[in-house]
């Protein structure tokens, strides 16, 4: 992942990922991956939020050379509302939410130019320390689906 081409694609794995799981049975959608975790629903919806509030707070005000507007959040609340609104939305309603998020990152981060990937914003985040940082997060997340749904082959 050295270009900017590369980096986006990267990030957009996540969305056929996502589409992926609409085959999912709606019981292993819903059950966690391993005793007393989350369920590939509640993940996706993390990851979905997350993306909402990174388009929001980052990756809109870095394309438009304005001021970050992130706040230090309690990440275990955070994450417990997402799980919570993933329980309020169908699997087809958030996977296409997750895509359409997704999609609206990747649009705005392809409007950055790659000589500006590597300038800190608000001294501190860089749109490459973004992607790097979330491609790692995505592949961490798929990874736990992956490895689930592997056992119950």
């Amino acid at each position: 992942m050295n270009t900017k081409q590369e980096k986006l694609e990267a990030f957009a794995e996540l969305i056929g990922f996502a589409q992926s799981l609409e085959r999912l049975p709606e019981e292993q959608w819903t059950g966690p991956i391993t005793e007393g975790k989350w369920s590939p629903r509640d993940i996706m919806s993390h990851i979905m939020l997350w993306d909402k509030y990174f388009l929001v707070h980052a990756v809109r005000p870095m394309a438009e050379h304005q001021p970050l507007t992130l706040k230090n959040l309690d990440f275990n609340e955070f994450n417990r509302d997402a799980a919570a609104y993933g329980l309020t939305q169908s699997k087809e309603e958030l996977i296409r939410q997750i895509v359409e998020a997704r999609s609206q990152l990747i649009e705005l981060l392809q409007s950055i130019p790659e000589s500006e990937y590597g300038d800190k914003h608000g001294g501190t985040m860089s749109v490459d320390e973004y992607l790097v940082d979330f491609y790692e997060h995505d592949r961490h997340h798929m990874g736990q689906i992956h490895t689930y749904i592997a056992g119950l082959a």
